[in-house]
């Protein structure tokens, strides 16, 4: 369950407004970042997962679709290094809403992810939560009958890879320092502006659809701390109950943006426009990190 967007909303929410906005914006933009990345890849290997080809195995994961519409038994590949038989590559890839397995977004995203936290703050004790959340995560996936050794390897190196991307270019000890020491920022085109708003839209060529609101809200993440680091970042140091007010705002903020333009789409008969909803939750986001800190400034929650 700590692999799904549910979860991630969750924490990086309450990471974001109550703990940390600058360690939580990073470990935003390693999550989506990470995500994005393997579901192109997914969609450029195109695989099935185990119970896709073999009817008779247990799915143990409630969140995924049965394989009722395969008829295919124990019919993986015959060794490790084997390829799946073409009859069933065929079939598989003709189900075009079918969720690829290769590489395995739940291992790449918990090697990243996690192993981003431990960097950002180098204690024994969250190193350890991270090392065990990242090795039990990709086997938990194995166990459970939706995805194969390879995939989970994949993932794993995968995420690895992005992991020592970001470290090279911001968790090192001496650029992670000087990314939380600072707190301004040009609102110019610069390469942090066009990491932060061009990649996403780029990403918009590649990707199908259904990813579309991980872009959308890395775009509207990304312009809301811009547009905040051109005044200076929030100082998250606060009382608990300030951090606690500034989560209510900036929580009720993200949901009453979403709604209001959901509302308005549906009024002028745009329901289920991918383009409005890609805009919707590009607001949202938005909201969330700009009007919402905005408010808790003017409320005296955020320094």
């Amino acid at each position: 369950a700590l692999g799904y967007q549910e979860f991630f909303l969750l924490f990086l929410l309450l990471f974001l407004l109550a703990i940390d906005f600058k360690r939580a914006f990073l470990l935003f933009m390693v999550l989506m970042w990470t995500g994005a990345i393997t579901f192109f890849f997914k969609d450029y290997f195109d695989l099935p997962r185990p119970f896709h080809v073999d009817n008779t195995l247990d799915l143990l994961d409630g969140q995924l679709p049965d394989s009722a519409s395969f008829d295919f038994s124990k019919r993986g590949a015959n060794s490790f290094w084997g390829g799946l038989p073409a009859d069933v590559l065929q079939m598989t890839r003709q189900a075009k809403e079918l969720e690829n397995g290769f590489p395995s977004g739940h291992s790449s995203i918990a090697v990243a992810f996690w192993g981003a936290l431990a960097l950002l703050y180098r204690k024994r004790w969250i190193s350890f939560i991270a090392i065990t959340l990242l090795t039990f995560i990709p086997l938990s996936r194995i166990y459970l009958g939706v995805h194969f050794l390879a995939d989970v390897l994949g993932g794993m190196f995968l995420g690895g890879l992005i992991l020592w991307a970001f470290y090279a270019i911001v968790l090192q000890p001496d650029k992670l320092s000087e990314y939380l020491r600072k707190d301004h920022y040009k609102l110019g085109f610069n390469l942090l502006s066009a990491t932060l708003l061009v990649s996403p839209l780029l990403f918009l060529l590649i990707l199908p659809p259904r990813i579309y609101i991980v872009l959308a809200f890395m775009f509207g993440f990304g312009l809301g701390f811009l547009l905040l680091a051109r005044k200076g970042l929030p100082d998250s140091t606060a009382p608990f109950m300030h951090r606690l007010g500034r989560t209510v705002v900036g929580v009720g903020t993200f949901l009453a943006v979403g709604f209001a333009i959901n509302f308005i789409g549906d009024q002028l008969g745009f329901d289920g426009n991918i383009w409005v909803d890609f805009f919707r939750n590009s607001m949202a986001g938005l909201a969330l990190v700009w009007v919402g800190t905005e408010i808790s400034v003017g409320l005296g929650w955020f320094r």
